[in-house]
């Protein structure tokens, strides 16, 4: 597969990612669809089969530099503009799209299921222990439990092919990691 990180940009602050950022000077909000179907023809060149779009959640939200950028192409949100991009690179190129976009409404899954051969949102931990003040979740507003679980749930009802699991190491206990996997299992 070839990796491309449509946005760095992510409302959410969790306590562990190294991908998401702020806005920075001199640095694009998002690849270009220029810059996403060169990296998508640079993975089909090396014998890629499958596109990998990662992006921050709904940056659009709370950065100007977001709205800005998406506005210039036409676009409302993130996930519109992932839309757009999943559905060149596969046009063009014949990669298979993966996107983890984050959380998705039904409407949104069943447009990105158009353009992708599958979807992906790690539900991460069930535990709301890690949303309070100092957990690795308390300023990510997008990694409540129960908006994540409706989420696959969604997915699943969509017969949508789905990635999902857990995270280990992010201050959840054994129980927890119990837990996370038994209401995967369920939604299964």
């Amino acid at each position: 597969k070839v990796f491309i990180p449509l946005t760095h940009l992510c409302r959410d602050y969790c306590g562990y990612c190294t991908f998401r950022s702020d806005p920075k000077p001199g640095i694009a909000a998002y690849m270009t669809p220029d810059e996403v179907l060169a990296a998508a023809e640079a993975g089909a060149r090396a014998g890629c089969k499958e596109a990998l779009f990662s992006l921050g959640d709904q940056p659009e939200r709370i950065f100007p530099e977001a709205r800005e950028f998406l506005a210039r192409l036409g676009y409302s949100s993130t996930l519109d503009y992932l839309a757009a991009m999943t559905a060149l690179v596969l046009e063009k190129t014949g990669l298979l799209p993966h996107s983890n976009p984050g959380l998705m409404a039904a409407e949104d899954l069943a447009r990105l299921r158009r353009t992708n051969v599958s979807l992906g949102l790690m539900l991460e931990s069930t535990s709301t222990k890690l949303r309070h003040k100092g957990g690795a979740h308390w300023r990510a507003p997008d990694k409540a439990p129960a908006l994540r679980l409706r989420a696959i749930e969604e997915a699943g009802r969509q017969a949508i092919a789905f990635t999902t699991g857990i995270l280990i190491g992010i201050g959840e206990t054994r129980e927890d990691r119990i837990q996370s996997l038994f209401a995967i299992r369920r939604l299964h």
